[in-house]
């Protein structure tokens, strides 16, 4: 099924002015344009409604857009989700015979497949989660290491290359998680069924049996095809709870067989992650909170519990070892590459690290993720709002991780070698792998087939793209929920910190919500300000105001809309206006890698 081309369609609202009918689009960039329309179709568009047109060809002066889908009215509980979905191009809806191949098949049989359903395998994921594709355990050996188990959702065995189903996944490239809803990768039928590792009941899977010595080294690994039988379906809270000595009535009965084991390998995988220098970049996240009426009750912060980083610490594990034992079998593989920052990143991160007191070695200084430490150690110990922003501006100095057919580093991680293998059921370089797996170790069915290896490199590509479409909708729908919620709470003054300056605009992100807002130049007190590109600051000739990345400022809701998600902010008054520094800190000597 083709997408539609979001270059060619555009999301909007019919509003109605002297009696006529225009379209207005609901995208940020494009919020003060009016278009005419050419034609409604048979679509019965009427005022407030939320449309899909196109673009026609017209003059720059009179764009004009025909209608051809209403998505709903602006008061449609989760308008604003299907706004985002739909201006990137994305379809919610699989086609029959997509649907037709995921429900046709069930549970196998056990057959070839290792028995794993007397091990206390367990899931762990938030309390809203619906699908389960990863289950873990965890055993000490007898020379003082770890066995652990790290089982994934079988989709290779389901989703077979070249058919409709898998056709469609594909096009998707990667499931897309928004907050009243997500657009799945796979069918519900696959997804929250046959592929979810629902407690107490038989599931196909793929595991990876991995063996830690007590420094955290791979000392041994094998995948094979299982059936397995949750012992139980944690949250992160409850497993963290439990550790805590807090176990509930799922919990206490895991103790020993599954709870302290986990965290024993944990601890063990943290240290060995600390010692060859990992970024450690993890910061709160802010998710909207919405209700049944589609309304944006709370931006509230997630989670933050250690229980998050033993999945991850499980998973990082997998996903190494099955890049090296592709490797090893000489057999295709789709990577996860994430390379260094690139200088002129570096550049910028240092003018910014500057304001919080935090100097950044000199250019090409920097080697390996290590390198950072120090740095991201003297940063947590800022205030928190200037701590996170302190992180938050290292994370954005770093490349972007990409699939790619060739091996290079993943230097976020400081591995050799790394790829992504527990996700098959959301991401399709997963699956991809999962393939290739069944092909090299012999494994049974679902295996990569002669087309798709001679493809992998445009595949990889191809879902490199999807990947990003999906960050997009997803920070389209985060932000248009923040506006929604600041909507109510317009003139209220909020504390924040400068993200970035433009010659036009100063961008602040508010504290304790997570959103940005921009600050037109034209709002502040009257000057004549001039943009230092190259130190990406905003300073006032006649004030000597200076407006730049780290600066606390407080600044109040002028403007928030829901639709576009845009947040428009002004100073406080005249005295606030002047972006407020951090104190300046003593400066021992500075930050050098080790």
């Amino acid at each position: 099924m083709a997408r539609p081309d979001p270059s060619a369609h555009i999301v909007g609202i019919i509003v109605e002015d002297h009696g006529a009918l225009h379209f207005k689009p609901c995208s940020k960039k494009e919020r003060s344009k009016t278009y005419a329309l050419n034609s409604l179709g048979s679509s019965g568009a009427k005022d407030g409604d939320i449309v899909v047109a196109k673009r026609i060809p017209s003059t720059q002066s009179n764009p004009k857009v025909s209608v051809t889908r209403v998505l709903g009215q602006k008061t449609t509980p989760g308008i604003l989700t299907t706004i985002s979905i739909y201006e990137h191009g994305l379809s919610e809806i699989f086609s029959s015979n997509a649907l037709k191949d995921a429900s046709s098949h069930a549970v196998p049989d056990l057959g070839n497949r290792e028995d794993l359903r007397d091990i206390p395998l367990v899931t762990v994921d938030g309390p809203d989660s619906r699908d389960f594709d990863d289950a873990i355990f965890a055993e000490p050996t007898q020379d003082g290491g770890m066995h652990l188990i790290v089982a994934i959702a079988d989709v290779s065995w389901y989703v077979r290359p070249g058919s409709k189903l898998d056709d469609e996944a594909y096009e998707r490239g990667n499931s897309t998680y928004l907050p009243d809803r997500a657009v799945p990768m796979l069918p519900e039928s696959l997804s929250n069924g046959l592929c979810s590792l629902k407690p107490h009941e038989d599931r196909a899977v793929m595991a990876a049996h991995l063996w830690i010595d007590r420094d955290g080294n791979l000392t041994k690994k094998k995948v094979t095809r299982g059936l397995m039988r949750s012992a139980a379906r944690l949250t992160y809270t409850q497993l963290q709870a439990a550790k805590d000595g807090n176990p509930d009535a799922t919990t206490t009965p895991l103790m020993d067989s599954v709870v302290t084991p986990l965290y024993e390998a944990y601890d063990i995988l943290k240290k060995a992650s600390v010692a060859r220098g990992a970024l450690d970049l993890a910061l709160p996240e802010y998710k909207a909170q919405v209700n049944d009426k589609g309304e944006t009750v709370a931006v509230a912060k997630g989670d933050e519990s250690e229980s998050h980083q033993v999945i991850a610490e499980f998973m990082i594990l997998a996903n190494s070892a099955v890049d090296q034992l592709l490797h090893e079998a000489h057999a295709p593989c789709v990577h996860r590459h994430h390379a260094p920052p690139p200088d002129e990143k570096l550049e910028i991160l240092r003018a910014q690290l500057k304001v919080a007191g935090i100097e950044l070695p000199a250019k090409g200084a920097i080697k390996s993720a290590a390198d950072f430490k120090e740095l991201t150690e003297k940063a947590r110990q800022l205030p928190t709002e200037e701590a996170v922003e302190t992180i938050q501006n290292v994370a954005r100095a770093q490349s972007k991780a990409k699939y790619d057919t060739q091996n290079a580093a993943h230097f976020g991680l400081a591995l050799e070698r790394y790829a992504h293998f527990t996700s098959p059921i959301r991401r399709y370089a997963d699956l991809l792998n999962h393939r290739s797996l069944a092909e090299a170790f012999n494994l049974g069915g679902g295996g990569l087939d002669a087309t798709q290896k001679g493809r992998l490199p445009e595949m990889a590509a191809h879902v490199n793209d999807t990947e990003m479409r999906s960050v997009k909708i997803e920070r389209a729908a985060d932000a248009r929920y923040a506006a929604d919620y600041l909507s109510k709470k317009t003139g209220s003054a909020f504390k924040g910190h400068i993200t970035g300056v433009i010659n036009g605009a100063v961008f602040v992100r508010l504290d304790g919500l997570g959103c940005e807002g921009m600050l037109p130049v034209k709002f502040l007190p009257k000057d004549d300000y001039s943009f230092d590109e190259f130190k990406k600051i905003l300073v006032g000739a006649n004030s000597g105001r200076t407006f730049r990345a780290g600066d606390e400022m407080t600044v109040r809701v002028k403007v928030a809309d829901g639709l576009s998600g845009a947040i428009i902010l002004t100073p406080v008054n005249d005295n606030e206006a002047t972006a407020t520094p951090q104190p300046k800190r003593r400066r021992k000597a500075a930050f050098s890698p080790k």
